[in-house]
């Protein structure tokens, strides 16, 4: 293993002006230092790659379905507590103060991230039971006050 001209390949690659990099000359690069390091590099994708392209194509879908004020974005995450890299699923309004609910759901498949932002989006279709009339606060109404009275005569 050729370990100088990786170095050197990686960082010409890293120094290259952000205009100047084009695929080619990024798989130039990586090819002659996986070359270097006794490896070869394959053009297809990895299956996470595969699952992170399904999940963002789905969630499109399911923001078209939901209607123009909303966006979709597919991420991958890794952090403290997670086995691996895990998959997640956002469907939330354009305007960050719009009232209109906000999905997020996580999973190591894209399956099992959209059957966690369905959930969500089957729960937040579901009727809401009214609010009840505001208490007033400092205020007893005469017939609460009489069985209040009366309780307490009772007792």
């Amino acid at each position: 293993m050729d370990r100088k001209l990786i170095d050197t390949l990686l960082i010409e690659l890293l120094k290259m002006p952000e205009e100047s990099r084009s695929p080619e000359k990024i798989l130039a690069n990586l090819t002659l230092a996986a070359t270097a390091a006794g490896v070869s590099l394959t053009t297809t994708p990895a299956p996470l790659q595969i699952e992170h392209l399904q999940l963002a194509a789905a969630l499109d879908r399911l923001a078209i379905d939901l209607g123009s004020n909303y966006r979709a974005r597919a991420t991958l995450r890794l952090g403290h507590g997670i086995e691996g890299v895990e998959l997640g699923a956002v469907l939330e309004p354009l305007d960050s103060n719009s009232p209109l609910p906000r999905f997020v759901a996580f999973g190591t498949t894209a399956r099992t991230a959209l059957a966690g932002i369905n959930r969500d989006i089957r729960a937040s279709n579901q009727p809401q039971a009214k609010p009840g009339t505001p208490r007033k606060t400092g205020t007893l109404q005469l017939s609460s006050l009489k069985a209040h009275v009366d309780k307490a005569n009772v007792a």
